[in-house]
């Protein structure tokens, strides 16, 4: 071993890794040996429950110098079974930096799990992520489930990151109390830890790990269509105030028309929800701690401009498309709901100044 390597492989044992596991397979033993041998100070193996068939497995992985197995006496999910790992870190830990979370299914080496640790080591408080390439050969539902909440995830919280699924994540010691209280116990969980971190304006740092699938992920106990759907709504729920402006905008702008036929002025009555938008915005979907009157003007100027465009759009699809005012009324409103909330995410609430107003 060099002399570099031996310093790197010192440094880690001020961090620890925790790999939750369910049902696992014998490479769990290789790849938690691998940790060990990486030099890591602590590896924590959760089991989240499993049948009494692998009860050896986690008794040989015990034996392993410095592994702590902690267990759950049944299924609660992975979610569940990080908070239970990071609060074991917190309590029982408390001499060390960092903690980074890893997948045992073969998914991750202990080599990338060490090169994603390093970069912790460096990166001065920020979370780390590792990220996979999704090329050519590529699973086609990890590739469309990856790509697709890439996207979302991108609109909701503005950060584009190159995965959003990835199981390797590197965290400072100071981000971890925090993460404990935050909803999920299943696969959302992890989604709503990234969310959280971006939506505070800390774009975590990414490093590039090796793509692997193992027999098309069968090892993966993801499914496809129920944890894809807790994924998805922990994204929607950032939208949710939206909808609820929208639908007292709706009864606002119908009991105006219905009372005035003026499509003007049943608008303006509507917009009276933008009182309830702005104030669920601000507290809870963007987290912004800025002073009221240091927004307010951004966010009216956006409701005025958004108004205006409604109003033009609304007036062109009744009089010269003969659309129902009621149906234009909701396809517009809906279309200029998406660009409404990407300018209030990025004019209005802007990430760099929650940051500096928390300073």
């Amino acid at each position: 071993m060099t002399h570099v390597e031996q310093v790197s492989q010192k440094a880690l044992d001020r961090l620890a890794v925790l790999v939750p596991a369910w049902q696992p397979q014998e490479q769990l033993n290789v790849f938690v040996a691998g940790l060990v041998a990486q030099g890591f100070g602590a590896v924590l193996v959760v089991n989240d429950g499993s049948d009494k068939k692998c009860s050896v497995l986690f008794e040989d992985i015990a034996l392993l110098p410095r592994v702590y197995v902690l267990r759950h006496a049944v299924n609660l999910g992975k979610g569940r079974s990080l908070k239970t790992g990071i609060n074991y870190f917190l309590n029982e830990l408390r001499e060390m930096d960092g903690l980074v979370t890893a997948d045992g299914d073969g998914q991750h080496t202990p080599a990338d799990v060490a090169r994603v640790a390093q970069t912790l080591l460096k990166a001065n408080g920020k979370l780390v992520l590792g990220s996979r390439s999704f090329a050519p050969g590529v699973p086609l539902r990890s590739w469309f489930g990856n790509s697709l909440t890439r996207q979302i995830f991108a609109f909701v919280t503005g950060a584009k990151l190159a995965d959003t699924q990835t199981g390797l994540r590197g965290f400072p010691r100071t981000l971890l109390p925090e993460l404990l209280v935050l909803d999920g116990e299943r696969y959302e969980y992890e989604m709503t830890v990234l969310a959280h971190v971006c939506r505070l304006g800390s774009k975590p740092l990414e490093i590039s790990i090796e793509t692997i699938y193992i027999d098309g992920n069968r090892a993966s106990h993801f499914d496809p269509i129920w944890d894809s759907m807790r994924i998805y709504f922990v994204l929607v729920r950032f939208y949710l105030s939206a909808i609820v402006a929208a639908g007292i905008d709706l009864v606002g702008f119908s009991v105006a028309f219905t009372l005035t036929g003026s499509v003007a002025a049943s608008i303006i009555v509507g917009r009276l929800s933008s009182l309830v938008n702005f104030s669920l915005n601000k507290r809870l979907v963007f987290h912004n701690s800025a002073q009221v009157r240091g927004v307010l003007w951004r966010y009216y100027s956006l409701v005025a401009a958004i108004g205006a465009l409604s109003y033009l759009l609304i007036r062109t699809l009744n009089q010269y498309g003969h659309w129902n005012v009621f149906v234009a009324k909701i396809t517009v409103d809906s279309l200029l709901s998406l660009v409404s909330f990407s300018m209030q995410r990025s004019f209005v609430f802007p990430r760099w100044q929650s940051v500096h107003a928390a300073d």
